[in-house]
């Protein structure tokens, strides 16, 4: 694949289409026999991130769970057992963190392509806060499949308004700065999470970057399993203000995809290789296992997971500490 040419509807067919893949795979008798790894695994390699955004739980939990980096060795038995399995699609070295702030994450990404021969996508996001000079050739020599930039504005004001204890100025000057590199192996991409405070920059924001040659995803906010207390008031975009196509766009989406997909196509892994059932659990209300203790297919294939598929399979998230206050099914998108 060039990842270069992805483009917007490509990133999100890819996305999506796999994550629908990966619901169709399961079934009630056999759980995911048919896919007996997860195709997308995300990893920690430390807790930390040096913002405060608006759509953001780390400033409500960065002093409730102890900060830390992976350890090489745990890593590398995670690599390993990533490499054995031909079912991994798509590798993220990004959880819940800013990846940046760790100092060998490129050394880290140019040994798991090495390792798993480049059969892996490798995919980072980051908040743009360190797209130095050097780190874009650490980038360019690391071999990053796909770097997503996340900016949720187009002005200043709304971004400083967003994405708190960050400079627009130096994001920008970053973000150009990747582009005008034209990094050969790397597709960028500049994100954009919908929400009340930036709704009205989605249009020129994808103009705008489109014209500047960057491909763009935007998604919409959702409250973190429950973990942004004040979403409702501050972030949720309510149907009032949602245009009829885009509310006929969730309905179709749900009906196309069926139930959530993160519990049968995704790991979790944080730093101290607790297993999360989800991405969004940011309080942990929900932990499947540790890679210490356990490969990480014997946790995907364990008794609490086919438990959670089960119920999640008959959209019963009432049931599930890390789904009962999930906005994503309450707002029909599962």
């Amino acid at each position: 694949m060039n990842h270069r040419k992805i483009g917007k509807l490509g990133y999100s067919l890819r996305l999506y289409g796999k994550l629908r893949a990966a619901n169709k795979r399961y079934s009630a008798s056999g759980d995911m026999a048919a896919h007996p790894f997860p195709g997308v695994i995300q990893l920690q390699t430390i807790n930390a991130c040096q913002a405060a955004c608006k759509m953001c739980p780390y400033p409500i939990f960065k002093d409730v769970f102890a900060r830390g980096r992976m350890d090489d060795e745990l890593f590398n038995k995670v690599m390993q057992e990533i490499a054995q399995h031909k079912e991994v699609d798509t590798f993220v070295p990004m959880l819940q963190n800013e990846p940046f702030l760790d100092k060998h994450i490129f050394e880290k990404i140019r040994t798991f392509k090495e390792t798993t021969q480049g059969r892996v996508t490798v995919e980072l996001v980051t908040n743009g806060a360190f797209l130095t000079e050097e780190n874009i050739e650490r980038i360019r020599d690391s071999g990053l499949d796909i770097l997503d930039i996340s900016l949720d504005a187009l002005s200043r004001e709304i971004y400083q308004k967003i994405r708190i204890g960050l400079k627009y100025e130096t994001v920008l000057a970053g973000v150009e700065r990747v582009l005008d590199a034209n990094l050969p192996k790397t597709a960028v991409f500049v994100r954009l999470v919908r929400m009340r405070d930036n709704l009205h920059e989605v249009k020129p924001f994808t103009r705008h970057w489109r014209k500047r040659g960057a491909s763009v995803f935007i998604y919409t906010a959702n409250n973190r399993v429950g973990a942004l207390d004040e979403f409702d008031e501050n972030l949720h975009l309510p149907n009032s203000e949602l245009s009829p196509f885009y509310r006929m766009g969730r309905r179709l989406f749900r009906a196309w995809m069926g139930h959530c997909p993160i519990p049968f196509s995704t790991a979790n892994i944080l730093h101290n290789g607790d297993v999360l059932m989800c991405v969004h659990d940011w309080a942990r209300k929900e932990i499947v296992g540790n890679v210490r203790e356990a490969s990480l297919a014997e946790i995907w294939n364990g008794e609490r997971m086919r438990e959670v598929r089960r119920l999640v399979s008959r959209r019963q998230y009432e049931q599930l500490p890390a789904c009962r206050d999930c906005s994503l099914w309450k707002d029909g998108w599962f």
